[in-house]
């Protein structure tokens, strides 16, 4: 019922609110900015036909076919291995080739059905594609909340900073 693509002006960003000013803010006005500039990737979840849009309008969900329900931005990075938990960061040298995490957001009304669990999973995928050297996901969580949705996952966060987190895919 959902489908997952890269972020296009066809997308309503204007409709989209996860509850969080500066999430909704970087969608309608950064996000299709940074994708042009070659500066990050932003992915939406979007209704996966006319069947889903019904289903969910039945349901009291306001959706329409260009409506997002959820999105998430990668950029290439690099971090220093101070910036890792211990225990990866002797692995590698000073500085590491990473994606970041840079956004991760689900509508208001549609938090705590697994959407951000479905799009994380698809940013670990999208990350371990890579036809580039990258030694993980890198993501700065924006509180403590955030902090433990990652640590489900399989992120470890610095050990004296625990609002950044890394999960190695290698």
């Amino acid at each position: 019922m959902i489908r997952l693509e890269p972020l296009t002006g066809h997308h309503d960003r204007n409709g989209f609110d996860c509850g969080v000013d500066v999430l909704n803010v970087w969608l309608k006005q950064t996000a299709l900015q940074h994708q042009g500039k070659g500066i990050s990737r932003t992915f939406v979840a979007i209704p996966a036909d006319a069947a889903a849009v019904q289903s969910w309008a039945q349901s009291g969900y306001p959706i329409k076919d260009n409506s997002i329900l959820g999105f998430y931005a990668l950029t290439p990075s690099f971090v220093l291995a101070d910036d890792l938990p211990a225990k990866q960061a002797k692995r590698y040298p000073r500085q590491i080739p990473v994606i970041r995490l840079g956004r991760l957001a689900v509508r208001a009304d549609m938090q705590g059905q697994g959407l951000g669990r479905l799009l994380l999973t698809d940013a670990i995928t999208r990350t371990a594609a890579q036809a580039v050297g990258s030694a993980g996901l890198f993501v700065d969580a924006k509180n403590e909340a955030a902090a433990r949705f990652y640590q489900h996952y399989g992120f470890t966060p610095a050990a004296d900073q625990p609002l950044k987190l890394f999960l190695p895919l290698w």
